[in-house]
């Protein structure tokens, strides 16, 4: 067998196509898509991933949806080949969950590989330790085979449970000088930052640190008392790309090392699973926003709270019981909780006004105190459907690397959005991993039989994720944001290397 990407230059080289023994479905015409894929859709077998749960609504979304879309993409029995391949995004399990789960199932971390997943999901793209890993677990082929495909974009929420009695007012300056009347707080990234340091340890102390900002107010029933509640940080038990996302634009607010906690095991001894246990240490945001690091955080008087469920519902479900508590979660799960959801009485802006204990903050935009602000949702905090507040966020790389790296089997664990934003400054990349050849990772197991179907059908999957035809039409107004056009451009590039080709 010869690779897709080879049999994808059938239409320019006929005589090449023919030696392959390619056969090009007559529908694949000019009528079809930009490029020849003559593969689309005559698989069968079944597509399955798991990973991130940041990506997992957009899953919920894409996995009936590229089954039933009308499109030039997808395969709902009426494209090119017409079969139906069904794909199956897996993150009910607590063993599924999170961008770590996604890296350890491709063979990261010291794990063995799991054949059955085909892709996987993960918010914190391999660094070039873990792609080494994941690329030793194969046989001959290519040196360079790990796909990491960039397949949406979203924002992160600074999701917040006041004590108990108190409620907030703030009066940000919103983008060309439009001033908002919030029933919530609007924070800037130096609170956000001084709050997971350990530094700002309670609500009077926030307000304290916004003095003149945004006109930042508590209302406690219980007065001082209330106001000075110490603050919980709840954050992710398992190794997370929303985690890493969250970091990486800490590591732009303030770049200065602290004291590291002492990790050894987070919840009900489930720890960092590198087989490394860390000593409390000086660090700084950048290097514990990866790898074996991910779990740990700042030291403080109290330590931060972890909790038994896994993936973004974990801390968004501990906040929602837990008064006087911060955490971070993507907007779009946030909303399919409905965390934030007035009719359920758990918050949300509405015309009297925020009535509960219970919101996400606006966020500084700018590295200016007294700068302009803006919610993660272009909806705001409201039922209303909308989008990741993200459509024109500017990625950059650490160490001033180019941005977008050269092609998907570069690395992209530096990339990161700016947090100087024309919109909100806390958004990311969401990527899925796949192989430039399967066969070298599939030969001489149970799932080498079905290689060339599932090298097939993971591009037809991918390609329809990303594509303004199929999943990036079809996620908007589900708190997402489709790629910018120079990082789709890459990413179409990479799904089209995806391919099988014998060793």
């Amino acid at each position: 067998m010869t690779s897709l990407s080879a049999r994808r230059m059938a239409a320019c080289i006929a005589s090449a196509a023919v030696a392959a023994s390619v056969v090009v479905p007559a529908t694949a015409s000019a009528k079809g898509p930009k490029t020849d894929r003559n593969e689309q859709c005559t698989g069968t077998n079944n597509i399955v991933g798991r990973g991130s749960t940041f990506q997992n609504a957009a899953q919920l979304i894409w996995n009936p949806g590229f089954n039933t879309t009308t499109s030039s993409v997808g395969c709902s029995g009426t494209q090119f080949g017409k079969q139906t391949p069904k794909p199956e995004y897996r993150n009910t399990a607590k063993a599924d969950r999170g961008s770590g789960a996604c890296l350890k199932v491709f063979g990261a971390e010291k794990e063995t590989p799991n054949k059955e997943y085909s892709f996987c999901g993960t918010d914190e793209a391999p660094n070039e330790k873990q792609k080494e890993e994941i690329e030793t677990h194969k046989t001959g082929g290519e040196p360079e085979s790990l796909e990491t495909i960039p397949v949406l974009q979203g924002a992160e929420a600074v999701i917040i449970h006041l004590p108990e009695g108190c409620t907030a007012s703030s009066e940000p300056t919103e983008a060309k000088g439009k001033v908002a009347k919030l029933g919530r707080l609007s924070l800037d990234g130096a609170t956000v930052d001084g709050i997971y340091r350990g530094e700002i340890k309670d609500w009077k102390e926030v307000i304290t640190a916004q003095a003149g900002h945004a006109k930042d107010e508590l209302h406690c029933t219980g007065g001082v008392a209330e106001e000075e509640d110490e603050i919980n940080r709840v954050v992710r038990t398992d190794h997370s790309g929303t985690t890493h996302i969250f970091k990486k634009y800490l590591e732009q607010v303030n770049p200065a090392p602290f004291k590291a906690e002492k990790y050894e095991e987070s919840y009900e001894g489930s720890g960092t699973n590198c087989g490394e246990k860390f000593p409390s240490e000086t660090k700084d945001w950048e290097e514990v926003a990866s790898g074996c690091q991910n779990q740990r955080w700042p030291e403080g008087t109290k330590p931060v709270v972890r909790q038994a469920e896994t993936g973004n519902p974990g801390v968004i479900n501990h906040v929602n019981t837990l008064p006087s508590s911060i955490g971070y979660a993507d907007v779009a799960v946030a909303e399919e909780y409905k965390f934030f959801s007035s009719k359920a009485d758990k918050g949300g802006e509405n015309k009297g006004g925020e009535k509960n204990t219970r919101f996400w903050a606006v966020l500084q935009n700018s590295s200016t105190a007294g700068g302009t602000y803006a919610d993660p949702s272009s909806k705001g905090d409201t039922e209303k459907l909308g989008n990741s507040n993200c459509s024109k966020t500017k990625y950059i790389e650490s160490g001033a690397k180019e941005f977008p790296p050269a092609s998907t089997r570069a690395i992209w664990s530096q990339a990161k959005a700016s947090n100087i934003e024309e919109t909100y400054a806390l958004c990311g990349l969401t990527y899925d991993l796949a192989f430039r050849e399967y066969f070298p990772y599939l030969a001489g197991t149970p799932f080498e039989a079905n290689g060339k179907e599932t090298a097939t059908n993971v591009e037809n999957y991918l390609f329809y994720e990303v594509s303004s035809k199929g999943g990036g039409k079809e996620i908007k107004n589900h708190f997402y944001e489709a790629l910018p056009a120079e990082v789709k451009k890459k990413a179409e590039e990479g799904i089209l290397e995806i391919g099988y080709k014998e060793a």
